[in-house]
């Protein structure tokens, strides 16, 4: 990501960057986003493309940092501290609500970028990289008798089935339920 997000950022950095990743959200639900160009974005948020490369290389960039952001909003980098298993029920209890927050957000969107769409693709790949991450660091990961990239990736996939089952495909399962699908679908690695 060209900027640099381990900085502080000054309020007028936060508000250019907010405005951009609002208007990428705002844009995806009126069209795909392989259709979003980025004079478009600029044009929405009022700034000039000079603003915009400042901040991004280009849409990807963006589409980047709006992934940062939600991972903000559902504190990732707590994760790194709890064990595995535990970690991933947090992290998949804060995504599951993030959802249900915007879910007629995330409807809308859909409409214009469905499954096999560059945009949930992107999602799904940021979701692996983050458990993979989480499972890097964990102290826990030699208690798996298989590489923990596997692990991760396998987690990832089911956190990504359930949310797709729940939110994309509308069936609409309550938390609880959606728990339940977790727990019998990850049992077998949760027994070694």
């Amino acid at each position: 990501m060209k900027y640099d997000i381990r900085k502080k950022s000054t309020r007028g950095a936060k508000r250019t960057l907010d405005a951009f990743s609002s208007i990428l959200f705002e844009l995806l639900s009126e069209k795909p986003f392989e259709e979003i160009t980025v004079n478009e974005l600029c044009e929405r948020a009022n700034y000039p493309r000079a603003t915009f490369y400042n901040y991004f290389d280009d849409k990807y960039d963006l589409l980047n940092y709006c992934w940062y952001t939600i991972g903000r909003q559902i504190h990732l980098e707590q994760y790194a501290e709890l064990d595995p298993e535990e970690c991933l029920y947090v992290f998949f209890d804060r995504i599951y609500d993030f959802a249900s927050a915007y879910t007629k957000i995330i409807r809308r969107i859909l409409k214009f970028n469905p499954e096999e769409t560059f945009l949930l693709n992107h999602f799904r790949g940021y979701l692996g990289k983050q458990m993979r991450e989480i499972f890097r660091h964990s102290p826990c990961r030699e208690h798996y008798k298989i590489p923990y990239e596997i692990i991760a990736d396998h987690y990832s996939n089911t956190v990504y089935l359930i949310l797709e089952w729940s939110f994309l495909r509308g069936k609409d399962c309550s938390k609880a339920q959606a728990h339940e699908y977790l727990k019998y679908l990850l049992g077998a690695l949760q027994k070694d």
